[in-house]
C-alpha cells in the first residue's frame, strides 16, 4: 500500500513519460505509478546490496515487473542523460541530494523535472537549486506518521535567484499559501526551533554566539509576521 508522502510525490510526477526512483526503497512508488498507468515505464535505482535486492524482490512479485528496470548505482550515475521525464529523490537528507545534484550538475539538467522530499536540512537543497537558477515549481506538505514533510518540485534552468532565510528554510511557496492547518503547525515548528535555538545562543556571549542569535532573533520576528497575517 502506498503511502500519503508517495501519493502525493506521485501527482507531481509528468503523466505519461518514463520517471526515475533514485533510492527506491522496496520500489513501493515505481510499482504504484506503473500499476496505475500513470508512466509506461520506471527505472528504480538502489546504491547497497540489501536496498537493491528488497527492491527487486517487490518488483519481481508484482504485476508490472517487465515495465520497472532495476540498477544498482549511486544517485544519478546510474542513469543516461535524459533518460527519464521525471526524477524521484524522496527520504533523504537536504545535503545528500545536494551531493547527488552537484556530481555532475550538466548531466542532472538533462532531465525536465525533478521531486524532492528531503528528510532533513531543506535549506541546502534550495540553496542549491537558486544557486543554480533552477525555478522551484510546487511544494507540498504531507502529514504521515504524525510527522510533516515537505516535497520540492523543481525544473532545471538557468538563472540564478536568491532566497530569503526563511524561504530557505521553510520553502517560497509555503510560505505563501499558508492557510490550511497543515501549513500553520509546519510554521509552528520553524517558531519553536528557531526559539529553541536562541535559548541556547543566549548562553554563551561570544562574538559569533551573539551574531547568530540576532541573526535567529530577525527570523522569528518575520515569521511573526506572517504568521500573524495568515
Amino acid at each position: 500500500m502506498i503511502t500519503d508522502r508517495l501519493l502525493a510525490i506521485s501527482k507531481m510526477i509528468i503523466a505519461g513519460q518514463a520517471a526515475a526512483d533514485i533510492g527506491s526503497d522496496h520500489a513501493r512508488l515505481p510499482i504504484y505509478l506503473v500499476e496505475n498507468h500513470l508512466v509506461p515505464r520506471v527505472i528504480a535505482t538502489e546504491l547497497a546490496d540489501g536496498p537493491f535486492l528488497r527492491a527487486r524482490e517487490a518488483v519481481i512479485n508484482s504485476s508490472c515487473r517487465d515495465l520497472i528496470e532495476l540498477r544498482q548505482g549511486d544517485g544519478l550515475q546510474a542513469l543516461q542523460k535524459g533518460e527519464a521525464a521525471s526524477v524521484v529523490i524522496a527520504g533523504m537528507g537536504g545535503d545528500t541530494i545536494y551531493s547527488i545534484l552537484s556530481h555532475d550538475w550538466e548531466k542532472a539538467a538533462s532531465f525536465p523535472r525533478f521531486i524532492f522530499q528531503p528528510m532533513s536540512r531543506p535549506y541546502m537543497l534550495r540553496a542549491a537549486l537558486a544557486e543554480q537558477g533552477w525555478p522551484i515549481l510546487d511544494e507540498m506538505l504531507v502529514t504521515e506518521n504524525k510527522r510533516i514533510f515537505v516535497i520540492i518540485c523543481s525544473t532545471p534552468g538557468k538563472n540564478p535567484y536568491r532566497l530569503s532565510r526563511l524561504e530557505l528554510d521553510i520553502g517560497p511557496i509555503i510560505l505563501q499559501a499558508r492557510d490550511n492547518d497543515t501549513a500553520k503547525l509546519y510554521l509552528g515548528q520553524w517558531m519553536a526551533k528557531y526559539k529553541a535555538v536562541c535559548q541556547s545562543l543566549s548562553q554563551s556571549n561570544t562574538s559569533e554566539n551573539l551574531s547568530l542569535k540576532l541573526d535567529y532573533e530577525q527570523r522569528i520576528t518575520a515569521l511573526e509576521v506572517i504568521i500573524d497575517a495568515g
